[in-house]
């Protein structure tokens, strides 16, 4: 409970965006300034014009919601799955289900849009529409109220448009049982890895087999590209000495953040919870907060608070006696928050209704406010301000160095007052002394020509390395005698995977004889080991994703126990041990397959209705940046 309540309180004003951009088809993702800021037509679609603003929107909408997922990594994960063209593709998805709306008669009634509106909680205050609130929260999401409403007209429209291509469609019950079967019944098996290391030991090699294979498969014993340069770092701390940091500042710095320097007030607290929907009937209401009044005169009498959340609450903290643990303002919901923080230690609230229900909050104990002086952090916001300082003048440093070109290389380190060291030859696999692996400096050094200067930026810490490459070696087959010990290594690797396959053969034969399983194992130096799964299980305990291994396993059962599995030379032997089904839940978890199975169909005929509506419809791309091969 208390996991949904800092949640739904984080997330109030996040759901309101999410409404206007929740529609199927409109993927919103940020644009910036892409276009420029001219109000201009990007497309038509029977003659409907969708407007460079409304795909900007859309297209905003979607970056900041990945930002809030992926962080830095953003902007390239938007590259690689050319949302651009995504959102704008969706946007001409929807006007065409719109127009189609519209031709079929279809509308949204006001009647249809105010309950709508009505239902939606962060709109109302105790459980109930509050037009005031729903100004507000507009306001703040810097939403113009009537272009709210004309878009949820639309999202209403659609939802219908969708449910009428789903009328009539009909999950039978064996579709579910099949479906139902492969979401949630379990294999449980046993087996034995017939690992080739196993068998190394009884291989044998010849020299003549040996330079056969080297001469076979030279790929396998190239040399890598190979490096020398000359380099030195650079990093903030050569900047330590030149930067001073002056009191203002300080002060100043301290003012703008002096929230960071405050440890908020914290309580904590239990709280006895009655579970209600937020449209629940009045005479429900009343009942509920009879039965909670009841719970707290029990308590002003001499009750154990904690004693009665435990039998009563219908929160996942009941059996903690509803502890809620430590919690700070902005984690709560705002109704219960304000209640929660009224009280002092021992003290219980009046029932309190949130969008969960109606509750009783007991306060165990409070934690008030501290704040750090200037004097206690003086030394902490120097250290800042000279850390960023020595940033941007080594920033500023690095930009210079990326405009030179390699003759000066040597005059810059000089400037610098940096010695320059000459590194030995090195590759992917290498550890340069004093910096470290050269795995991340290889793709670098494999663009640039000898001569050629560049940065290896690592960070201000390390130091960033500046080089300029002197010379490359190109893979080259290494002789025989030179890689003598990695051909001897790969040819007794080939015998011993050949061993533990006909190995694994035979131990089947075996065991289908009669044979016990584990002597074969003892007998092998090998053990079984247990696992469960789904037909649904793409990555398996301990091997990964092996299809392999999988399907044989399903396929086992008590007449036919054992299988072999033979995936990219590995081998394993299978035994069938059961098959199980959760009882609990069965009905309601079957009702859910159904209703994926049903959703998954809607949407199967959806893909097939706009394709029918593409094929007839007169869509004109206008703006270039969106014409594909194939469009107009």
């Amino acid at each position: 409970m208390i996991q949904e309540l800092r949640e739904y309180s984080k997330s109030i004003f996040f759901k309101l965006l999410l409404v206007v951009i929740a529609v199927t088809f409109v993927l919103s993702f940020g644009v910036g300034g892409f276009f420029g800021d001219r109000k201009e037509v990007v497309a038509k679609v029977n003659d409907q014009e969708i407007l460079l603003n409304e795909y900007r929107e859309a297209y905003q909408n979607r970056m900041q919601a990945l930002r809030q997922q992926f962080g830095e990594s953003t902007e390239q994960i938007a590259e690689q799955l050319n949302l651009r063209q995504q959102v704008f593709n969706q946007l001409i998805d929807r006007y065409l289900l719109l127009y189609e709306a519209a031709q079929l008669n279809l509308m949204t009634t006001d009647l249809e849009l105010q309950d709508y509106i009505r239902n939606q909680p962060y709109f109302q205050r105790d459980g109930q529409f509050d037009f005031t609130t729903y100004e507000t929260v507009l306001s703040q999401n810097r939403l113009v109220r009537h272009e709210y409403e004309n878009s949820l007209r639309s999202d209403i429209l659609l939802t219908k448009k969708q449910q009428l291509l789903g009328a009539g469609l009909v999950i039978n019950d064996r579709e579910v049982e099949r479906a139902y079967r492969r979401d949630f019944e379990k294999i449980e098996v046993d087996y034995i890895y017939f690992d080739p290391q196993s068998f190394i030991d009884e291989t044998t090699v010849n020299d003549s087999e040996l330079r056969q294979y080297h001469s076979e498969n030279p790929d396998e014993f190239k040399t890598l590209n190979q490096f020398r340069m000359e380099y030195f770092t650079l990093s903030a701390d050569d900047y330590n000495d030149v930067v001073n940091v002056r009191e203002r500042e300080i002060r100043r710095y301290y003012k703008k953040n002096a929230d960071e320097y405050v440890t908020p007030a914290e309580i904590k607290g239990r709280h006895i919870l009655f579970k209600l929907a937020p449209d629940v009937p009045e005479e429900k209401l009343l009942e509920r907060r009879e039965q909670l009044s009841n719970l707290l005169s029990q308590i002003r009498d001499g009750s154990s608070f904690e004693e009665l959340a435990i039998k009563y609450s219908e929160d996942a903290t009941a059996a903690e006696g509803g502890d809620l643990g430590w919690f700070k303002s902005g984690e709560m919901v705002p109704a219960f928050e304000a209640a929660a923080f009224a009280l002092e230690a021992g003290q219980v609230s009046e029932i309190v209704r949130s969008p969960f229900g109606l509750h009783l909050i007991k306060v165990d104990q409070r934690k008030e406010e501290i704040k750090k002086t200037l004097d206690e952090v003086r030394e902490e916001i120097t250290d800042i301000l000279a850390e960023s300082r020595a940033q941007k003048l080594l920033d500023e440093e690095l930009e210079k160095l990326l405009e030179l070109a390699g003759e000066s290389f040597t005059e810059e380190a000089q400037r610098l007052n940096k010695e320059v060291l000459n590194s030995e030859w090195f590759d992917r696999s290498a550890i340069i002394p004093g910096l470290g692996s050269s795995a991340e400096l290889i793709p670098e050094l494999q663009q640039r020509k000898p001569g050629e200067m560049g940065i290896w930026k690592r960070n201000p810490v390390l130091g960033h390395v500046i080089y300029r490459l002197q010379e490359t070696k190109e893979p080259v087959v290494r002789t025989f005698e030179d890689a003598n010990s990695d051909v001897e290594t790969a040819v007794r690797l080939e015998k011993a995977e050949a061993l533990a396959l006909e190995a694994a053969k035979n131990a089947l034969t075996k065991v289908q004889g009669g044979e016990d399983l584990e002597t074969l194992a003892k007998q092998q130096g090998l053990s079984t080991e247990i696992m469960e799964y789904t037909a649904n299980t793409r990555f398996l305990p301990l091997l990964g994703e092996n299809s392999e291994f999988r399907k044989v396993g399903l396929h086992l059962n008590e007449n036919q126990p054992f299988g072999l599995s033979i995936n990219d030379k590995r081998a394993d032997l299978i035994r069938f041990r059961k098959r199980t089904l959760a009882e609990e839940n069965t009905k309601q978890q079957k009702e859910n397959v159904r209703a994926q199975l049903r959703q998954s169909l809607q949407q199967s005929l959806l893909s097939k209705e706009l394709k029918r509506l593409r094929d007839s419809a007169a869509i004109e791309v206008i703006n270039p940046v969106f014409r594909t091969s194939g469009s107009s």
